[in-house]
């Protein structure tokens, strides 16, 4: 029989800090990280549970951050967009974003002073890198000609925004997906060409033909 201090003795240095405090619990406190500025900081919120919110620390640029955000299939509206630019502009470095492998964009040259003003921004328009990072899964990827393919089987695009909204509690922030394995990659896909590389996911749906029909 096993106490918690035996058990939490017994954990490496994630879990046990995962054990004290939630990473998505930073969520509440990111006004308060905006006016003590980085240097003041608990270490472990900074380096480590801010990545429940898709910010992350770089040693190697002191005070600066880099940003994930969370796009399902790859994909933003021409509001979106025009803050994301708008975004970029403002708090980016250089005006420059990066896009991903898995259909995403991150900032870099975030400043924690800027977090409050950036995230209202991406709320107001339904952007948001919650859950991006650490423990939790990564973004979910689709075929990028989703609802434009003329041989498409199924437009995966309402589905992978509901499994997206259900993650992340519609980008809120879902504690029961918050201590997932990490780098936990889900694609879903309606075409016919495997364009989401099913194989190379922890879990991939894509159309399957019955061999005793073809269909």
């Amino acid at each position: 029989m096993t106490d918690t201090a035996t058990t939490t003795a017994s954990l490496n240095k994630f879990e046990k800090f995962k054990a004290e405090k939630d990473g998505l619990a930073v969520k509440s406190e990111i006004e308060k990280f905006a006016a003590l500025g980085w240097e003041a900081m608990d270490e472990t919120d900074r380096d480590h549970r801010l990545k429940w919110l898709g910010v992350f620390f770089r040693p190697v640029t002191p005070g600066k951050f880099m940003m994930r955000l969370r796009m399902p299939n790859g994909i933003l509206t021409s509001t979106q967009m025009r803050v994301l630019a708008q975004v970029v502009q403002r708090y980016g470095d250089e005006g420059s974003a990066d896009i991903t492998t898995r259909q995403n964009i991150q900032l870099r040259g975030i400043r924690i002073s800027d977090l409050p003003d950036i995230f209202e921004r991406f709320h107001a328009v339904g952007l948001t890198s919650v859950q991006s990072g650490m423990d939790n899964v990564r973004n979910i990827t689709g075929d990028p000609v989703a609802g434009l393919d003329a041989d498409e089987l199924y437009d995966t695009r309402e589905l992978v925004q509901q499994i997206q909204d259900m993650l992340t509690n519609k980008g809120e922030g879902n504690p029961e997906f918050s201590n997932l394995p990490r780098k936990f990659n889900i694609a879903i896909a309606g075409g016919r060409d495997n364009s989401v590389h099913a194989e190379i996911n922890d879990l991939a749906f894509v159309p399957a033909f019955k061999e005793e029909t073809g269909d």
